[in-house]
């Protein structure tokens, strides 16, 4: 029964290495990190233009009410009835004028801030509606990376734990033979025989050979096409 346990363990060898390979291939969530990554920037550099156009509102309000007391204090002088110099009236009014002037444009300027700052915050609340998006994508994804790790870290325990157990029943010889033979052609050592076709290469095996598998499950016979050894799987 040599020739059968060898080809127990390969299936064993066979599955742990396919197991681990899923393993290697699960999303961790690398990309969506960066997506969230991306995101949080974004945002971030969203409520950085916000904090200066908000500092440049509170600015332009307070020149408006600097200009707005200024203007009161020459328009309160122009109208007391204490300056009677029509030159000196003129001079007033054209103090008054350019602050009226003054204070339009910073109203314009306050006026076109507050509307990139509308624009701004429609723009941050899409982002942190976006960003929250992404962050649920991402816990989840890496929930199911967490799941997905554990299921192939106990499939693999549990192939390698029956590997060991079935290795330990093997002449130590064949053991060594096994696994010389597995690393030099590319982790398979031996394998069936379908219809008289070795499953490694695809050659027929010879007619004799084939038999006398078959009588003696203790033969460890070999394809002349590949090397690899025969079981025939009845």
């Amino acid at each position: 029964m040599a020739a059968y346990q060898l080809y127990d363990l390969q299936q064993l060898d066979t599955a742990i290495v396919r197991t681990a390979a899923h393993r290697a291939t699960l999303d961790d969530g690398t990309a969506q990190r960066a997506v969230v990554a991306a995101a949080v920037r974004e945002l971030a550099d969203l409520q950085g233009r916000l904090a200066a156009w908000h500092a440049r509102l509170r600015v332009l309000d307070l020149e408006i009410r600097s200009i707005g007391a200024k203007r009161a204090k020459f328009a309160a002088d122009l109208y007391s009835g204490r300056i009677g110099n029509p030159k000196e009236l003129a001079s007033i009014q054209d103090e008054i004028d350019s602050l009226d002037r003054l204070k339009a444009s910073l109203e314009d300027d306050a006026l076109s801030v507050m509307e990139q700052v509308e624009q701004a915050e429609l723009e941050a609340r899409r982002d942190e509606a976006s960003l929250g998006a992404s962050q649920a994508a991402l816990a989840q994804q890496e929930a199911a990376f967490i799941a997905a790790t554990a299921a192939a870290d106990g499939e693999i325990a549990d192939l390698t734990a029956r590997r060991s157990a079935l290795a330990a029943q093997i002449d130590e010889y064949l053991l060594k033979r096994y696994e010389r033979l597995r690393e030099a052609k590319g982790g398979l050592a031996i394998v069936a025989v379908t219809g008289g076709i070795c499953d490694g290469c695809h050659v027929a095996i010879p007619e004799g050979r084939l038999q006398r598998i078959v009588e003696d499950p203790n033969a460890l016979a070999a394809c002349d096409g590949c090397g690899r050894l025969l079981v025939v799987r009845v």
